[in-house]
């Protein structure tokens, strides 16, 4: 119970972020195949604006309550992007090959 009172302190964190995540996802249409990874987007934008507004309002000084969520809405626009980027990034790299290159392996 604890955690969706804790949800609805923070609605306009989810909102801020949630709506730029919206706005972000029409440019990324093309990463965006189908409504479970829009899903997917939307979700980590809200949680990247959910969890980290309070630690770069407090690292940038920001403490009107306009102002910070402002920077949830920054935070769900490039969150989105981010683990996008990420997750393509992670599909394009050859893992095995890297592990391999680490800790050794493959032909004496």
């Amino acid at each position: 119970m604890d955690f969706l009172r804790g949800l609805t302190d923070k609605w306009d964190l989810l909102m801020a972020g949630g709506l730029g995540a919206f706005i972000s996802s029409l440019w990324h249409r093309d990463d965006l195949v189908d409504k479970r990874t829009w899903f997917i987007f939307l979700l980590t934008g809200m949680t990247c604006a959910l969890y980290l507004t309070g630690i770069v309002s407090k690292y940038l000084g920001i403490t009107e309550p306009n102002n910070v969520a402002g920077v949830g809405f920054l935070l769900g626009t490039f969150g989105g992007s981010l683990m996008a980027a990420v997750n393509r990034a992670i599909k394009a790299a050859d893992l095995w090959k890297f592990i391999t290159s680490k800790f050794g392996g493959g032909a004496p």
